[in-house]
This record gives structure tokens, C-alpha cells and sequence, in this order.
């Protein structure tokens, strides 16, 4: 088995405190069967904080978040008290993995980063083009060439962003991103101010090329489902919604950052974005 990447992959580091969007903030944060068991017979102090905030439901273990939606390991500084008192190797999977996913096509594995974080944000749009690279070989290719490894054909014009920033198309996107269940109160207003901003002129589609790539890599595992022109069709909807939020005010790392936190985090909105009937 190959396992792909992209080339910035290796590059993924956590912000730690200076994150300005911690992951240890306003997301349920599950407990692998392994963990809770660790953390349920810890001695000392922290056992008794990891037994405290502990919780178990008919889905599995949880920590309970405080008032705030706050981890309650995540100390003011905003670090983790379980790495500091005990190092990483003590952190449940979901915190020891995050934000990286991994998708198996046929005979290969796919290594990829969540957007949700803004490290990884940075990471792709640093770059002039989107690239990955082969573990077992080191050779790199690009998004198309990725396809064709993977034994994957598509038709050229599926593999290229073809943005419409026009009045018809502004609507019909957001009538499909308020199907989504919104992930807090204020993404409904954040619609609202996009369907109240100057429409741009244009989209320099080169731009966000990158972008419209790397969502569409992010879901090539429900190809066989859906089909390769509404997965394209996804990745061209969340894309020229990021357009659309970058020609209010320019911040493509922070609007991709917040449209990823709400889509790609629900199996459910995912779906609900890649499934819309106008």
C-alpha cells in the first residue's frame, strides 16, 4: 500500500497558545475506550479532574466541557494540561489526531489535514499550487496526477474551478449552505451579511485553484457514492462561497478556516451541501 500526502503535511504544527481558534473550544470532544479506561484509573490529583470530567452516553466516553465550551484540561495559557503533567502520549485519539484524516482508495492511502485549523490553512494557501507526495517513492505529482495513481479518471473540466459570480449563483449557494444545520448563532448572520455585500466583479479563479482542489481531495472517498460531478460540484460550491466572503473582506485562511469548521465536521452538512437540489 502507497500512502499519499500533501507535501506540507510533515510541515503540520499545533499553534498551541497562540491559536486564536482552539480546537479545545466549542467541539464534543470524544473518548476512545482505551483512554477513558487510562484516565479512570489515574492516581493523584489529575485522575481525580480526569474522572470528574468524564462522562459516558450510549455513544461512548466524553469530556464534560465547562460553562464555556472549554476542554477542561485547557489551562488559561491555552495549553493542555495532559501534555504538560504527562506529555502527549497520554492525549485520547481524537486530540492525539486532530486535525488529520485518512482515506483509503483501492490499494492506497490518503494522509490529509482538516481546514478547520488555521495552521493548516496557512500551510496550503502559502503555497502557489497544490502538490503531494508519494511515502514509499518521495516522487510528487499534482492533484490531477494524483488521480490518474489512483487509478481515477475524470473529465478535464471537473478538475478546474469555473467560478460564476453572478446574482443566480450567489442565491442558489445560499439557499444550500442555510440547508446546513449551523454549527453556533452566528454563521445564519454571516450568510445574511454575504447576501448583503456588493457582488465582486470578478473571481481570479487561478487564486483559489489551490482551494477547489484540496476540498475536492478532501472528499474522494464518496466518489464511488455520489458520483465525480456532485463531488466537484461540491468543491465548487464551498470555494466560491469562500469567494464570495473574501470580496467582503479579504481573510481567505480565516473564511476557509470558519466555512471548513461548519461543513466538514458534520457527516450531515457534508451531505447536505454535496446532495442540494436547487
Amino acid at each position: 500500500m502507497s500512502v499519499w500526502y500533501p507535501v506540507f503535511y510533515p510541515a503540520f504544527r499545533c499553534r498551541a497558545e497562540a491559536c486564536r481558534h482552539s480546537c479545545c473550544r466549542g467541539w464534543e470532544i470524544d473518548v476512545d475506550e482505551g483512554s477513558a479506561a487510562l484516565y479512570r484509573e489515574m492516581p493523584g490529583a489529575l485522575g481525580d479532574a480526569l474522572r470528574a470530567a468524564l462522562f459516558e452516553d450510549g455513544e461512548g466516553w466524553h469530556f464534560r466541557l465547562d460553562t464555556e465550551e472549554r476542554c477542561p484540561f485547557l489551562q488559561p495559557d491555552g495549553l493542555c494540561r495532559l501534555i504538560r503533567e504527562l506529555g502527549e502520549e497520554a492525549l485520547c485519539d481524537i486530540c492525539a489526531l486532530h486535525p488529520r484524516f485518512f482515506q483509503e482508495i483501492g490499494e492506497d492511502e490518503l494522509w490529509g489535514l482538516g481546514l478547520s485549523c488555521e495552521a493548516v490553512t496557512t500551510l496550503l494557501l502559502e503555497r502557489d499550487a497544490l502538490r503531494f507526495r508519494c511515502d514509499e517513492t518521495g516522487e510528487e505529482t499534482d492533484f490531477p496526477g494524483l488521480l490518474r495513481r489512483l487509478g481515477i479518471s475524470l473529465p478535464p473540466a471537473l478538475l478546474r474551478f469555473a467560478p460564476r459570480p453572478d446574482e443566480g449563483r450567489r442565491q442558489e449557494l445560499l439557499r444550500r449552505f442555510r440547508a446546513a444545520e449551523p454549527i453556533d448563532e452566528a454563521w445564519p448572520r454571516e450568510l445574511d451579511a454575504l447576501e448583503a455585500a456588493p457582488l465582486p466583479g470578478s473571481v481570479d479563479a487561478a487564486q483559489y485553484q489551490r482551494v477547489y482542489e484540496y476540498l475536492f481531495f478532501r472528499q474522494i472517498e464518496r466518489l464511488e457514492d455520489w458520483g465525480a460531478a456532485a463531488v466537484a460540484d461540491y468543491a465548487a460550491a464551498m470555494t466560491e462561497l469562500l469567494a464570495l466572503w473574501d470580496a467582503q473582506a479579504q481573510d481567505t485562511a480565516g473564511h476557509l478556516r470558519r466555512l471548513s469548521e461548519q461543513i466538514e465536521y458534520s457527516t450531515e452538512n457534508v451531505e447536505r451541501v454535496l446532495r442540494f437540489e436547487n
